[in-house]
């Protein structure tokens, strides 16, 4: 029923209001719902219903606007500006779907272009920034090589090393980028800075104080140098080592020129005084006395250059100076092979010395003043003697029509005073050690019971020398117990003499000749001797130091004789001392009371040099008669008489100091027999002052 009224209805012209407003199912709702109701209820509470719900879709109406106007009014002007947008979404679609095809169009050609596989200039040149980007730091460090080699090269004191390894790790990266102009521009600067550095090492050659080190270190960095400086890369090492041979002897006669060439001053007065004389020979009498001094500073400037340079030479190229010049195999050249550096080397030096003698010599005239002169030029020769070079030979036959420089006469006279000097020279050097030897051991042989005694009487501090000498004489076997330990005595005696003999006459002799301490007018005395003489301070200090030094190096066998000496050990042989003083205290043990030997022997040997200097001295006064002669000469006594002085003057000066120098002794003996009871000098002189209250330090 509610169909066919919906029905009907429908077919009623709409009453300005929209059939389509209301959907459908609604309005079926309601006419069934108002089929249901009666027609009183139709009539009263219908309207009253509808009145109701009217005003509830009103207030539901007005709370929607009023909530949401804004976005009611926003629909509104939306839908309004739709009709106008679709026309233009049309109009644009219609744009993009004619444009699709021109945008696939370009990005193929894009993708063709600039594709991985193809080659562009401007995809390249990307990819070159990318990758300097990435390795800018690496770049940095390539572009700082150059001012850390100048850094390194200009830095006082230069490091050299450090430079060439700079320089050395550049040409790798030139060898290994050779088309890349920011390694050709390093490598550029780094030539530069070789090239200054190469000049700072040959000034270093020119150096006046150059040495064995700075040239062998200078020489090993231009060694270096020189293969990156040569323009032959084919060169061999043999033509580098020639180069560097005469680059060094051309620094170093730079150099002796420039020294001799400080002596300008003293030349232009020797050639003042020369003409002179030459203008005036018929005049007073000249002995070129500023000549003399300017040949002596010459030669002597001469000698030490001249020296080191060959020297050096030698030891930096030991090959290359006594090596002829390989010829040329592509090129036959009649001078070659060319001599050796070193054979032509010191005659250029001889020739510069001959010249100047030739030309200055003969202006002194004081025949003294040429000895001397002939005598430097003598130690000079034989400097370079010793490196082949000597030149004596030269001066025999120097000078003009028989009257050069040196007369051959003179010059032998020279030579023949020089060898005497130097043959006296060892010959009293061998004879002290000789005799030193000779003596030491026929003392120890000699007086070897007595000092047995000794070291018995000490090693105790009690009793008396008589009960050691008749526990001796009850012994089984006298002699072996007299005579024990004969063979570390006369060793130790026997060296420990010839060494203090020849270091104390060498101490004397260097003394006498530098005049050290003040010699005073013994000199002019008589003397049992011909050995110098000296003040009684430096004859007390010569003494000292030589037997502190004798002491020293022989104390082993002074610590295995006094322990084979004493009764507390029983060492069968040498090699079992020395064992058991090993495995007992090491290598300390052999060295056991120094203290106290030292102690002992410097004042003993210096006071005994001193005592017998004064008793010789006095003694050999008393023993000649100078018959009236001025003591400003020396006087010579007989071989008997000085003998006799000698012995007498021995043996109270050996007395004296022997009552001195005991104490010691005794401590001595007491720390090398019981090293771990006495430890020290110290401890040693009061354990023995305590226990035996002073005995033991008087022992004899």
């Amino acid at each position: 029923m509610a169909d066919l009224l919906l029905d009907l209805l429908d077919t009623r012209p709409a009453l300005g209001v929209d059939a389509n407003s209301t959907p459908r199912p609604t309005k079926l709702a309601y006419l069934s719902h108002l089929a249901d109701q009666s027609p009183a209820a139709l009539t009263s509470s219908e309207p009253q219903s509808l009145a109701q719900s009217s005003q509830s879709l009103l207030l539901s109406l007005q709370g929607v606007s009023k909530r949401s106007h804004k976005s009611v009014i926003e629909s509104a002007s939306h839908h309004a500006s739709l009709t106008r947008a679709l026309p233009t979404l049309v109009a644009d679609t219609t744009d993009l779907r004619n444009a699709i095809p021109k945008l696939d169009a370009e990005a193929l050609r894009f993708s063709t272009t600039y594709s991985k596989s193809g080659e562009n200039e401007d995809l390249a040149e990307r990819k070159r920034a990318l990758l300097l980007l990435r390795n800018v730091e690496r770049l940095v460090d390539v572009l700082e090589l150059p001012t850390l080699l100048s850094s390194a090269i200009n830095i006082i004191p230069a490091n050299y090393a450090s430079a060439l390894d700079l320089n050395a790790h550049i040409r790798r990266l030139h060898g290994l980028y050779p088309d890349s102009p920011l390694v050709a521009l390093v490598s550029r600067q780094a030539d530069e800075a070789i090239v200054k550095m190469t000049a700072d090492l040959i000034t270093a050659l020119k150096s006046p104080g150059l040495k064995l080190a700075a040239s062998l270190r200078t020489v090993s960095w231009l060694r270096r140098v020189l293969p990156d400086l040569s323009s032959m890369t084919s060169a061999s090492r043999e033509s580098q080592e020639h180069t560097l041979s005469l680059l060094f002897l051309c620094c170093r006669v730079a150099t002796l020129d420039a020294t001799l060439g400080a002596l300008q001053p003293l030349r232009e007065l020797a050639d003042e005084e020369r003409h002179r004389q030459q203008g005036a020979s018929n005049q007073s009498w000249s002995g070129g006395q500023q000549t003399e001094k300017y040949l002596k500073r010459y030669v002597e400037i001469f000698r030490e250059q001249s020296f080191g340079v060959v020297s050096m030479f030698r030891s930096i190229f030991p090959t290359t100076g006594h090596q002829a010049s390989r010829p040329n195999t592509d090129t036959q050249d009649p001078l070659q092979p060319l001599p050796s550096t070193l054979s032509t080397f010191p005659l250029h030096l001889v020739e510069m010395l001959l010249e100047t003698l030739g030309k200055y010599l003969p202006t002194v005239k004081d025949q003294v003043a040429r000895d001397s002169i002939l005598t430097q030029v003598l130690y000079c020769s034989g400097s370079l003697g010793r490196l082949g070079g000597d030149f004596g030979t030269l001066l025999a036959g120097l000078g003009e029509e028989g009257e050069g420089v040196t007369k051959q006469s003179e010059w032998v006279d020279i030579v023949k005073r020089h060898r005497l000097l130097s043959g006296r020279l060892e010959s009293v050097i061998a004879r002290h050690f000789v005799a030193g030897l000779g003596s030491g051991v026929a003392s120890a042989v000699l007086l070897q019971p007595l000092d047995l005694l000794k070291t018995r009487v000490q090693q105790s501090g009690h009793g008396s020398l008589m009960s050691y000498l008749r526990d001796v004489v009850a012994a089984p076997n006298k002699i072996q117990t007299l005579w024990r330990g004969t063979v570390p005595s006369a060793l130790r005696t026997g060296f420990g003499s010839a060494l203090y003999f020849t270091s104390l006459n060498s101490i004397r002799e260097h003394v006498a000749q530098s005049h050290l301490l003040g010699q005073d007018a013994a000199n002019r005395m008589a003397h049992s001797s011909s050995l110098p003489t000296l003040t009684p301070t430096a004859n007390l200090m010569a003494g000292a130091g030589a037997r502190t030094f004798a002491g020293f190096v022989l104390m082993p066998l002074t610590v295995i004789k006094v322990r084979y000496e004493s009764n507390l050990y029983s060492y069968q042989s040498l090699v079992g001392a020395s064992s058991d003083i090993y495995r007992t205290n090491g290598l300390r043990g052999f060295f056991a009371g120094f203290g106290a030997t030292a102690v002992r022997d410097a004042p003993y040997a210096g006071m005994y040099v001193l005592f017998y200097e004064l008793l010789k001295k006095r003694l050999s006064g008393l023993s000649v008669d100078s018959g009236g002669q001025s003591s400003n000469y020396p006087v010579t006594i007989k071989t008997s008489q000085a003998t006799l002085v000698n012995f007498s003057s021995a043996i109270m000066a050996g007395a004296a100091c022997s009552v001195v120098s005991n104490p010691f002794d005794a401590v001595k003996t007491r720390i090398q027999l019981q090293p771990a009871i006495y430890r020290n000098m110290y401890q040693a002189c009061r354990k023995m002052k305590s226990d035996e209250f002073g005995v033991g330090l008087d022992c004899v």
